[in-house]
């Protein structure tokens, strides 16, 4: 039952271009977790950083998006109600996603060999903060690739 009910919540998710529906589906996953979920605070804790990089995606999707009703402008950028509701929309699933996934691998709804899939992917979102340390420090792209693969051999 629990299988089905996320799949269905998997794909309402992608499918769907109401708002309102996009924010039910936030609380219904939300509540799942709250109740099904031991590790929700330490997920969220890791969820901060993400957050933080994809409310930066927000200037450029505001900036790409300059049709339609102006909202009010900044500087020679307008902001419109439709790069709102895309920037939105796209951020309610993103975080929509990523919720449904902490409540697949804690009930451990996918096969072993596709769990270690997720378990990377953990890893990948605990390092972002010790990227942004390798970034202050001006050093070349393949110095992220080598720090987030050795740290992923390292844990595996």
């Amino acid at each position: 039952m629990l299988k089905s009910s996320i799949l269905i919540l998997f794909i309402l998710n992608l499918f769907t271009k109401d708002m309102r529906l996009l924010g039910l589906l936030l609380v219904v996953s939300l509540g799942l977790n709250i109740f099904l979920n031991k590790d929700i605070v330490k997920n969220i804790k890791k969820l901060k950083f993400l957050i933080f990089i994809y409310l930066t995606t927000f200037l450029a999707q505001i900036y790409y998006h300059q049709e339609g009703e102006v909202l009010f402008k900044i500087f020679n950028i307008y902001v419109t109600k439709g790069g709102i509701l895309n920037f939105a929309s796209s951020f309610l699933r993103i975080i929509n996603l990523i919720i449904l996934s902490w409540l697949v691998n804690t009930q451990k709804l996918l096969p072993k060999s596709l769990s270690g899939y997720q378990q990377i992917i953990e890893d990948v979102i605990e390092l972002i903060p010790e990227v942004f340390k390798i970034f202050k420090s001006k050093r070349k792209i393949k110095w992220f690739f080598r720090y987030i693969l050795s740290q992923i051999k390292i844990k595996n």
